[in-house]
C-alpha cells in the first residue's frame, strides 16, 4: 500500500509539476509524498481495524440483533387409539436423536379416518387411496363450486362433547409463494370461501345421503379453524353436539360409517384447495427440550382461589409455587397434603392432579386454613420441572463482586427467549428467601446501577452480571442463590427431520406416532454476517407506503397470500373517469391479481379485505386507500396473413403466439403477462405475427374487445382502463398463400 501511493505520486509529479526534477529520495518534497502516504497508510489501517464488538453496537443502531436459534415444528398424527387420551402440552416426542414436543394439549379420539369422498353436482369420487398416499386431490372438485361436500368418513363414532383435531396439509408448491407471517399482529387473513362443518347425527336412514335429510345433518360445535375455510394448511378443531349415527354414503356404500361432512357454503377461492394429507388425532410438534416452564394465573383476592394447567410438565415433574407480595418481591409457597392442617398465616397450597384429563391444579386457603394471595395479575406462579433439573436449575452463589460470570451450558445451548432467572436474598429481620425476577439484555449499554439485569452468551455457554454502574450487582449469599425458573434447548437445522421419523412415544402403550410430513423451519442462530446481510435486506423493503412502488411491494407481502400482480394507481379514485387528466386528491387504488390457474383470476372479497387490513397498517394517514380486483377486457384479433407456401396451415402457431401476447399473467410460458392500463395497439399485433418464420406479411388486421371501460379509437386501437388487463378470445386468423394471390 505504501509502496503503491509513492510510486503512484512520482508518476503524477511531471505532469503536476514539471519543474520538480529532483525525485530521489535525500529530496524535501519526496520526503513529504512518503510521509502523507504512511499516514494515509495508518489512517486506513485503523479505520479497518473495526471489530466484530464494533459491527454488533452498528446493528444495535439499526435496532438489529442477531436472531437466535429457531426450533423445527411438524404436524405428528397418533394412531392405534383404543380409548379416549388426553395428551398434555409438551408431550415428549423422539425422532433418531432429536427431541420434540407437543405445542398444546391435544386429546385422541379412538377412531379412524376410513375414507375420504368427494362430491359436486356432477361427480362422486373416492380419494382414500390419495390421501393415504399424499397424492394431491381437490377438496371441492377443479372448480370449487357452491354445494360441493368434502366427507370423512369413521370406523367408530367420534365421542360426544370431546374435541376432535383435523390436520390439513394442503398442496402449496406453485410458483407464487405465499407470504409468511412475521410480525404476529399482522392483519387476519380473510377467506373469500365459506365452508360448513356438518356431522351425520340422530334420525339419519341408512343409505340414504345428504339430499332430502338436511335436518339430520347437525352442525359440529366449531373450536378453531387455522385452515381459514381450508384456504391454507391448518387444523379444524370442533366438537360433536350429539350422538353420530352410521350410514352408507356412494361411492364407499359398501358398509355404514360415521361421516363427518363440509359443505362449501359460499365460494369464491382464487386457487381452489388441493389437500395432500387429513390427519385425525393431529397436533403440531416443535423440535426442543424443556427443563423447567412458569405458568402465571392472577389473583382475585377472594378465599379458596382454584387455578388449572394441561402441562407434561406440571403433570409429571417437580413443582415449585411462587407468589408476588406488594412490594413486588416473590417469595416461595409450600406445597402440602391438606390445607385443614395449617393456619391463616401460612404461605401454603395444595397441588392436585386429574390422572384422566392429565391437568394440574393449584388451590390456596380461605384466610382460616392458609393464606390468600393478594389481589393482581399474574401474581401466582407454578414453576415445573425435570427431576434431572432439580439441582441443575441452580446456576450458583454469588460473592457480590462486580462483574460475575456463571457458566450455564452445560453442553447444551438454551433459547434466551426461555429463560427467566431469578436472584434470592435474605431479608433484614429474618424470614423465607426473597426472590427477584431478573432481565436478559444484549448488554450493559443502557443498563442503570439499580437495573436487574444480565447478559447470556450463548456461544460462551455463560451469564454475566453488572458491576453496579451499569447493571446491579446481585446480593451475596453464602447459599445459591441464582436459579433458572424457565428454561428451554433447542432449534437449529438438525430438527428439520425426514417425513416418517418421529416415531418415538412411549407415554401410553400401543399409542403410535408420526410425522406424515418433514419438519420444517428449523434455524441455526444467526451469525453476524446473515446478521450483516439480513439488514441490508430489510433497509431495502418498505415499511411505510408513500409511493406507488410502496404499495406494490407491500401489497404483494401480504401474509398468507399468494399476490401475482399488483399495480398502485395513485390520485385515482374508483369510478372516475377521464383519468389522468382528472385526478383525486389524497386518494390511492391498488389493483390486485391473485395467483390462478384461471385464465381470468380474480380476487375474491375477502383477498381484498386482507390485503386492504395490511396496507392500512402501512399507509399514510391522510390517504384514502382502496383495493380493487383487476378488470379483464377481452380482445379478439382478426387478421389475414399471407404465408410462404410450405407454411400455409399455420393458423395454430399464430394463435398461440397471439394468446401468449395477451394473457394477463405469467403462467411459466416465459412472459410476464400484459401491463396494467397498456394500450392494446394493432402495430404490437403486427410485430408478433410478422415474427412467426414462414410469415410474408399481414394483409388484414382489426380488433374486438368486450369488457367495461375501455375505448376503441379510429385507429383501431383498444385504449384500456388503468386498473385493466387484457385476456384472449377467441381469435380467428386466416392464412392465405403467396401462391394464391
Amino acid at each position: 500500500m505504501f509502496e503503491q501511493m509513492v510510486m503512484e505520486a512520482r508518476k503524477s509529479i511531471p505532469k503536476l509539476f514539471p519543474e520538480w526534477t529532483d525525485e530521489n529520495e535525500h529530496d524535501p518534497g519526496i520526503t513529504l509524498l512518503e510521509l502523507m502516504s504512511w499516514m494515509t497508510e495508518m489512517q486506513q489501517y485503523y479505520l479497518n481495524r473495526v471489530t466484530e464488538k464494533n459491527e454488533r453496537k452498528f446493528l444495535k443502531l439499526l435496532g438489529i440483533r442477531p436472531r437466535e436459534a429457531v426450533s423445527a415444528v411438524c404436524n405428528v398424527a397418533f394412531s392405534n387409539v383404543d380409548q379416549p387420551l388426553v395428551l398434555p402440552k409438551g408431550t415428549p416426542l423422539i425422532a433418531m436423536d432429536q427431541r420434540f414436543e407437543t405445542t398444546r394439549t391435544v386429546q385422541l379420539v379412538p377412531s379412524t379416518l376410513e375414507k375420504v369422498l368427494v362430491r359436486t353436482e356432477t361427480a362422486a369420487g373416492d380419494f382414500t387411496s390419495n390421501n393415504q398416499a399424499k397424492i394431491a386431490y381437490y377438496a371441492f372438485g377443479s372448480d370449487a363450486i357452491k354445494g360441493a361436500h368434502l366427507y370423512l368418513g369413521f370406523d367408530r363414532a367420534l365421542p360426544v362433547e370431546t374435541e376432535v383435531s383435523l390436520a390439513f396439509q394442503l398442496y402449496d408448491r406453485y410458483p407464487v409463494r405465499v407470504s409468511h407471517r412475521e410480525d404476529e399482529a399482522a392483519a387476519p387473513i380473510i377467506s373469500s370461501a365459506k365452508v360448513g362443518w356438518t356431522f351425520a347425527g340422530a334420525g339419519q336412514n341408512a343409505g340414504q345421503g345428504q339430499r332430502g335429510q338436511s335436518e339430520s345433518w347437525l352442525p359440529v360445535e366449531a373450536v378453531s379453524d387455522t385452515t381459514v375455510h381450508l384456504s391454507q394448511s391448518g387444523e379444524v378443531r370442533f366438537r360433536i353436539t350429539s350422538e353420530m349415527t352410521p350410514m352408507a354414503l356412494y361411492p364407499a356404500d359398501d358398509r355404514s360409517r360415521y361421516w363427518i361432512c363440509c359443505t362449501l357454503e359460499e365460494d369464491g377461492y382464487e386457487l381452489p384447495p388441493k389437500i395432500e394429507k387429513v390427519s385425525l388425532n393431529s397436533v403440531q410438534a416443535a423440535e426442543q427440550e424443556t427443563f423447567s416452564e412458569v405458568t402465571a394465573f392472577s389473583s382475585t383476592g377472594e378465599p379458596d382461589q382454584r387455578f388449572e394447567v394441561s402441562s407434561y410438565l406440571a403433570f409429571g415433574g417437580l413443582h415449585t409455587v411462587q407468589v408476588q407480595n406488594e412490594q413486588g418481591r416473590w417469595r416461595d409457597w409450600h406445597i402440602v397434603a391438606e390445607l385443614a392442617d395449617y393456619g391463616p398465616d401460612d404461605l401454603v397450597c395444595q397441588l392436585l392432579q386429574d390422572s384422566a384429563g392429565r391437568t394440574t391444579r393449584l388451590r390456596f386457603g380461605d384466610g382460616v386454613n392458609g393464606s390468600i394471595p393478594p389481589q393482581g395479575a399474574q401474581q401466582v406462579r407454578l414453576i415445573a420441572y425435570t427431576a434431572e433439573f432439580d439441582y441443575g436449575r441452580y446456576i450458583g452463589g454469588s460473592k457480590g463482586l462486580p462483574g460475575q460470570t456463571f457458566e450455564v451450558a452445560r453442553g447444551r445451548t438454551f433459547k434466551p427467549s426461555s429463560m427467566l432467572l431469578q436472584v434470592g436474598y435474605w431479608p433484614r429481620g429474618g424470614g423465607s428467601v426473597v426472590w427477584d425476577d431478573w432481565q436478559s439484555v444484549d448488554d450493559f449499554d443502557n443498563s442503570k446501577s439499580t437495573d436487574r439485569h444480565y447478559v447470556y452468551d450463548a456461544e460462551a455457554g455463560t451469564i454475566r452480571f453488572g458491576n453496579n454502574e451499569a447493571g446491579l450487582v446481585p446480593p451475596k449469599s453464602a447459599e445459591p442463590n441464582i436459579r433458572f425458573l424457565a428454561l428451554q434447548a433447542g432449534g437449529g437445522e438438525r430438527g428439520n427431520v425426514k417425513d416418517g421419523l418421529v416415531t418415538g412415544f412411549t407415554e401410553v402403550h400401543g399409542v403410535s406416532v408420526t410425522n406424515p410430513f418433514p419438519a420444517r423451519g428449523g434455524l441455526e442462530a444467526e451469525t453476524l454476517t446473515q446478521a450483516k446481510l439480513r439488514v441490508r435486506r430489510e433497509l431495502d423493503t418498505p415499511t411505510r407506503a408513500v409511493t406507488g412502488e410502496d404499495y406494490e411491494r407491500i401489497a404483494k407481502a401480504t401474509p398468507g397470500l399468494r399476490v401475482a400482480r399488483v399495480k398502485a394507481i395513485p390520485l385515482y379514485k374508483p369510478g372516475m373517469r377521464d383519468y389522468p387528466k382528472v385526478k383525486a386528491p389524497a386518494q390511492m387504488t391498488v389493483a390486485v391479481v391473485p395467483y390462478s390457474e384461471s385464465d381470468k383470476p380474480k380476487a375474491g372479497k375477502g383477498f381484498l379485505q386482507t390485503i386492504k387490513g395490511h396496507l392500512d397498517r402501512h399507509r399514510l394517514l391522510t390517504t384514502e386507500l382502496h383495493v380493487i380486483p383487476a378488470e379483464y377486457i377481452k380482445i379478439t384479433v382478426h387478421a389475414v396473413v399471407v404465408m410462404e407456401p410450405k407454411y400455409k396451415n399455420e393458423q395454430r402457431r399464430i394463435t398461440q403466439e397471439l394468446r401468449q401476447l395477451l394473457q394477463p399473467m405469467d403462467h411459466g410460458q416465459g412472459s410476464e403477462g400484459w401491463r396494467f392500463g397498456r394500450t392494446v395497439y394493432k402495430g404490437d399485433i403486427y410485430g408478433v405475427i410478422s415474427r412467426i418464420k414462414g410469415v410474408v406479411y399481414v394483409q388484414d388486421l382489426w380488433l374486438d374487445a368486450e369488457g367495461t371501460g375501455f375505448q376503441k379509437d379510429g385507429a383501431g386501437d383498444i385504449h384500456i382502463p388503468p386498473y385493466a388487463l387484457v385476456y384472449s378470445g377467441n381469435h380467428e386468423v386466416e392464412t392465405i398463400s403467396q401462391t394464391d394471390l
